[in-house]
């Protein structure tokens, strides 16, 4: 004769763990989520690093009213900067980069920006003792942005360069991006300028790069505030 054992489950045995499986999806929807904020957040960060200011557009010929003493025996470059600006400092290292290849072939000044409110302490950065320390380089304060109206220029780190008769060669930027050092069209076609005479003689039109920074002329810029920076 044949017994069948009738052998009763255990409750749940052989059913989906339900609160498992909702778990598991819980945590790939988070992952996804924190990916998804991950890639758009650097998205952001790179398409900023690479999002140039505003260019003006400098008088082709070195202004008169200009307090800067332009050289009649070698090209003089002028560098704007608002002294709170972090993108600047890549800007300034630059300069001091191309300082070391030019040596004193080249009357270079930085003007940084000093709101008509703001106290004379206030332009006194990190960024004007790194200036100001690069050798055959002056700095000066610029009230209330008087130069920088003069050479049209808008954003900090914004560069020009005149030949010795006071023709225009270059404005623009001397970084790749925003706050990053390293090699640029910028630096490598002032370097070419500075040091090799029949490029001036020859170059037209004038050439423009793109610059990375901070306006020098916002509202709350004006104001000193450095909210505009972040």
């Amino acid at each position: 004769m044949l017994t069948l054992l009738c052998i009763p489950l255990a409750a749940g045995a052989g059913a989906p763990d339900r609160s498992s499986a909702k778990s598991s999806f819980r945590t790939i929807i988070a992952a996804l989520i924190w990916l998804g904020v991950t890639v758009t957040a650097t998205l952001l960060m790179v398409a900023y690093a690479n999002a140039p200011g505003q260019s003006g557009s400098p008088p082709m010929i070195w202004p008169k009213s200009s307090q800067v003493p332009r050289d009649a025996d070698h090209p003089t470059l002028v560098m704007f900067v608002h002294p709170h600006c972090p993108c600047s400092k890549a800007s300034i290292s630059e300069l001091s980069l191309l300082m070391t290849y030019c040596q004193e072939q080249i009357n270079a000044h930085v003007f940084f920006l000093k709101p008509a409110k703001m106290v004379r302490d206030w332009v006194l950065t990190a960024s004007w003792r790194e200036a100001a320390a690069i050798p055959h380089v002056t700095v000066h304060c610029d009230e209330a942005g008087h130069e920088a109206q003069l050479f049209h220029a808008e954003t900090s780190g914004d560069t020009v360069l005149y030949d010795a008769k006071g023709n225009l060669l270059f404005h623009g930027g001397i970084t790749i991006s925003r706050g990053h050092s390293g090699d640029n069209p910028g630096r490598s076609a002032l370097q070419t300028l500075v040091l090799d005479q029949s490029a001036q003689q020859t170059q037209t039109p004038v050439l423009q790069t793109p610059v990375f920074g901070c306006s020098l002329f916002e509202a709350e810029c004006q104001k000193g505030s450095v909210k505009c920076k972040q």
